[in-house]
């Protein structure tokens, strides 16, 4: 299972389509980590499927039904347990630790982010303390930047997740400005 995932457009829904066009093949999914939701282009080939958290600057959007939530989403792909967030309501600029405690109370083992507009990528190892739990297998902790921004003279970001059964390759990708 392939998925693209971006994060923090502000503005920028040429960045998205292009982030879409690199893709080799169309992805199973495009999850969409808040800050830009009226950037996001319609999805015409009917196989990609989105998946969509509100960020701090995405206001009211009829993009959500009343009563649903909007900065929270889980997920369960194949063997894998997803938490999508923008970030802000964890303190993400000042850290993960919220973030990760929270993703162990709820079983995640993918956690996806935003708000910092920083790519990162890191696992968490098994058997790690987060929250006053212990983790049975391993987190990876994922921001693919900012679709939006260069915020660090590279590009504007994006980030892929492979899902292959219990396996799960992280990786970012690059637009140049």
């Amino acid at each position: 299972m392939e998925l693209l995932v971006i994060s923090d457009a502000h503005g920028n829904r040429a960045a998205i389509c292009e982030a879409l066009r690199r893709q080799v093949r169309p992805p199973d999914a495009l999850l969409f980590l808040g800050d830009g939701l009226r950037d996001l282009p319609d999805l015409p080939d009917g196989r990609t499927a989105l998946y969509a958290v509100a960020g701090n600057c995405d206001g009211y959007l009829p993009f959500f039904t009343e009563g649903e939530e909007r900065e929270l989403c889980l997920l369960s792909l194949g063997e894998h347990r997803l938490l999508l967030t923008h970030g802000h309501r964890f303190g993400v600029k000042s850290g993960c630790g919220a973030l990760l405690a929270y993703a162990a109370q709820e079983g995640a083992d993918i956690v996806l982010y935003g708000h910092t507009h920083l790519p990162h990528a890191e696992v968490i190892p098994a058997g790690t303390a987060l929250g006053g739990l212990v983790t049975e297998r391993p987190i990876y902790l994922f921001n693919p930047g900012s679709i939006g921004q260069d915020v660090d003279g590279k590009g504007y970001s994006f980030g892929t997740v492979t899902l292959l059964g219990k396996s799960v390759l992280l990786s970012h990708g690059r637009i140049p400005r």
